[in-house]
């Protein structure tokens, strides 16, 4: 079995086999400061995960805002369009792992 070292944001090594097809399971980790959003509402073609690691923000989907806190994740469709605010004061460090 052989690794590839992999670069992703937030994350200071990641290696991967090399017999998995490059795109099958994402991840990254991202910081976004107090009243900022982190991107523009987006969906992907793989379920999404999100784990808050520190601070807190709100994920806001179709109709529906849920607040994530610190050790707290939501699991989102691939349909759906999503995005994600830091709605505290310090701020947020959450880790995205997608699978496709």
């Amino acid at each position: 079995m052989a690794f590839k070292l992999v670069e992703k944001r937030g994350v200071n090594k990641l290696w991967v086999d090399e017999g998995l097809p490059p795109d099958k399971l994402s991840i990254h980790i991202t910081t976004v400061p107090a009243g900022q959003r982190a991107h523009a509402a987006h969906h992907h073609d793989g379920v999404e995960s999100f784990f808050m690691l520190e601070g807190q923000g709100t994920m806001e989907t179709a109709g529906e805002r849920i607040t994530l806190h610190a050790n707290e994740g939501i699991i989102i469709e691939p349909s759906v369009e999503h995005g994600l605010v830091n709605t505290g004061d310090v701020p947020m460090r959450y880790m995205v792992i997608i699978a496709k």
